[in-house]
């Protein structure tokens, strides 16, 4: 078996397979390298819409484990039912098929158990703020948070010493050979910047190169007819969707300040939990609303009106020559206020430093417990505290949301004239976010403040009157690249079979978030890696006859 890509997919897929021969081909190498990583360069994309490559995507045993934060969730059982809120999104397997899975990606991603819901933790508050009823918003469910967990690092002893594994780096598979007899793969083109050229053959191949990559390794790969393969059906590309996130309103709770779960949690076997406001399934079905969460945030860091030493020390930490030792660079540049598309508050201007310092010195002592505690939380323990969250004595917070993207036929990715070092072309890319997912991000803001208004524990205070024009100013993507590859019970309908199998072959995969149909509120890795064991025993049971 040959699989393409070093990242959560590909390593998965690899170590799952349980004494299959396998061959693990990464283009980059255990350490970052700059020549390996700019071969993703897209070549043309809306820079206000979406991320650069570079930010998104690591070429690196890891892949983009490596940058990432740590966030786990798996999607949902509305994600699979079929809904007039999110039309031209088709699961063809059913939820539960997938549950079994669950613990076992928690475990590959050390998040500790597959609970997601407060009920199955008594120890902890049931609700966000007293008094608030768990029906049609609820805050009660939470996200799990990894170490998080560099796969490249993690696994690194077991990729070396497994046996029948190989793992071959500096190695990019440029094109997918069809034999010119049937519908089989003949072998992988793969070409080394140093040269090199390798015909690599096995009885299966596993594309795990992330979402735009895998897609873009198909579309630059022709088949008998000169067909792109895959593209049977002209869906191969197209329906890409990331998420719609940002902040547009402070929530002001009239409960105690005291008693507002306001920071991350810790589970009864020290996992970090984050809780956030969600929408029932029977809510989300009444009301049209697309699957949306919400968590409470900080104030901006870079705007000093916020009068927090901590939260100006972070700032300038951030925004120092030093910063990407602190943060990948993706979370670096949106928490400073940077141009980075779908960050919470979008680009700003930061304050003088001359009125963060006057923070610092005004906070002093509040400031240097900040810096210890979070300090020994994030440098020195291995589960890392995913971040920090301060205390408002207003109970007044920032209401971060992070919501589904409408599936579009328009919103696509093709390849482009420009091609990479290794002559393979470039992606063009053309996201496209549509006013159905704007109006779902405004009508979810206006339910949750009649239900918080309702039950009389607070309100939402909006940061501008045109929400929706709010609304569109955050909106982009690039981080989650889901549904490029989609699958189909039908070939018409789709790339990829229920199996991941690309539809008509029976020896080439796809594991990757964009064989998603639909986005739901979660983001890809915890489901990705679900796929990945999936496909891992599907595989097992095949090669082992």
């Amino acid at each position: 078996m040959i699989v393409v890509g070093g990242g959560p997919a590909g390593i998965v897929t690899a170590l799952a397979r349980a004494g299959i021969d396998v061959v693990l081909l990464e283009s980059g190498h255990q350490k970052f390298d700059l020549d390996a990583q700019q071969l993703s360069d897209a070549a043309d994309w809306n820079h206000r819409r979406h991320a650069e490559m570079s930010m998104a995507v690591r070429r690196q045993v890891g892949g983009t484990s490596v940058i990432w934060g740590g966030r786990c969730v798996p999607y949902d059982p509305i994600d699979f039912e079929r809904r007039d809120a999110v039309p031209d999104a088709s699961w063809p397997i059913a939820y539960d098929e997938l549950v079994p899975y669950f613990q076992r990606s928690c475990d590959w991603l050390l998040c500790g158990r597959s609970v997601w819901d407060v009920a199955g933790l008594p120890h902890l508050p049931q609700s966000i703020v007293p008094g608030l009823p768990n029906s049609e918003v609820r805050s009660s469910t939470f996200e799990r948070w990894s170490l998080p967990t560099n796969f490249g690092r993690e696994y690194r002893r077991a990729l070396e010493a497994t046996p029948g594994l190989r793992l071959v780096t500096g190695l990019t598979c440029t094109q997918v050979v069809i034999a010119s007899v049937d519908r089989r793969v003949d072998h992988l083109a793969t070409r080394g910047l140093d040269g090199r050229e390798v015909a690599v053959r096995g009885r299966r191949y596993v594309l795990a190169a992330g979402g735009l990559e895998s897609t873009r390794l198909l579309l630059a790969s022709a088949d008998a007819d000169g067909v792109p393969i895959g593209n049977h059906s002209d869906h191969l590309g197209r329906w890409y969707m990331g998420h719609a996130e940002g902040v547009v309103a402070n929530v002001r709770f009239n409960t105690p300040p005291e008693q507002t779960i306001f920071d991350y949690e810790r589970d009864i076997d020290g996992i970090y939990v984050r809780r956030r406001f969600s929408f029932s399934e029977e809510a989300q079905r009444r009301l049209g609303l697309p699957n949306i969460v919400a968590w409470l945030a900080n104030p901006s860091l870079s705007n000093p009106a916020h009068s927090s030493g901590a939260l100006s020390f972070a700032y300038l930490a951030l925004a120092s020559p030093l910063g990407p030792l602190f943060a990948p660079e993706a979370q670096r540049k949106s928490l400073t206020g940077g141009s980075v598309p779908g960050s919470p508050y979008g680009p700003s201007k930061p304050g003088p430093v001359r009125a963060h310092a006057r923070n610092l010195m005004h906070d002093s002592r509040a400031t240097a417990r900040f810096i210890a505690e979070f300090g020994t939380g994030r440098f020195i323990a291995r589960r890392r505290v995913p971040g920090f969250f301060l205390y408002s004595p207003t109970n007044t917070y920032p209401l971060q949301y992070h919501g589904e993207h409408r599936p579009s036929w328009h919103s696509r990715v093709t390849l482009a004239r420009n091609r990479d070092a290794l002559g393979v072309p470039r992606l063009r890319i053309d996201i496209r976010f549509g006013a159905a997912d704007i109006d779902g991000v405004v009508r979810a803001h206006r339910h949750v403040d009649e239900y918080l208004r309702l039950h009389g524990r607070g309100a939402l205070e909006y940061f501008s009157p045109d929400v929706a024009d709010a609304v569109e100013t955050h909106i982009g993507g690039g981080f989650h690249q889901i549904g490029t590859t989609r699958i189909s019970r039908r070939p018409e309908d789709g790339v990829l079979d229920p199996d991941l199998a690309v539809h008509t072959f029976d020896d080439l995969f796809v594991v990757s978030s964009s064989a998603f149909p639909s986005s739901g509120q979660a983001n890809s890795t915890f489901m990705v890696v679900v796929f990945a064991l999936r496909l891992a025993d599907r595989l097992r049971r095949e090669l082992a006859r």
